[in-house]
């Protein structure tokens, strides 16, 4: 009955043009984790063969679980079962389960193994990256170069999405 009802005020406040009102009362409600908990909950993997641990300790300092391999040698590696959010590099990762790809090849192949994780697309070659597939892949990208606070806020919505 109450489903009815809903139905019935929804078709009624669509017709008077608030749609967008019918739309966020059927958004997924928020899972109402506080920020430290999804911090507690969230665990997040860098795939860079370049030392990059003045980002991730800005990144430990804000609160998060964040760990670095060089490469991904196995897809079922418990680095990569472990984490929610894996931040992939392009070049000089890949060497051993996709060198003609390098981590265009990392990058579709964990999507299409772990398709619930929340794979971001990093690079130092912004704008250079042949074909820009990544784009259809990854769930964000963002510039290797990139301030530790963007890589913190990026983390922080992609956690959210997650754990919605």
């Amino acid at each position: 009955m109450w489903s009815f009802i809903g139905e019935k005020i929804g078709s009624f406040l669509i017709s008077l043009g608030l749609k967008s009102l019918v739309d966020k009362c059927n958004r997924k409600k928020p899972s109402g984790l506080t920020i430290d908990e999804l911090k507690k909950r969230t665990h997040v993997l860098f795939v860079d063969d370049e030392d990059f641990s003045t980002r991730l300790q800005s990144i430990r300092d804000a609160g998060w679980s964040v760990n670095q391999i060089n490469d991904v040698t196995n897809f079922n590696c418990p680095e990569i079962e472990h984490a929610n959010i894996i931040f992939m590099d392009y070049i000089g990762v890949g060497q051993a389960l996709t060198p003609t790809d390098e981590g265009i090849g990392l990058l579709k192949e964990i999507k299409r193994r772990y398709p619930e994780k929340f794979i971001v697309f990093y690079s130092g070659y912004a704008g250079f990256i042949p074909g820009h597939e990544f784009h259809d892949i990854a769930d964000a990208w963002i510039a290797k170069n990139s301030d530790p606070y963007v890589f913190v806020d990026l983390i922080e919505d992609a956690a959210k999405k997650i754990h919605e």
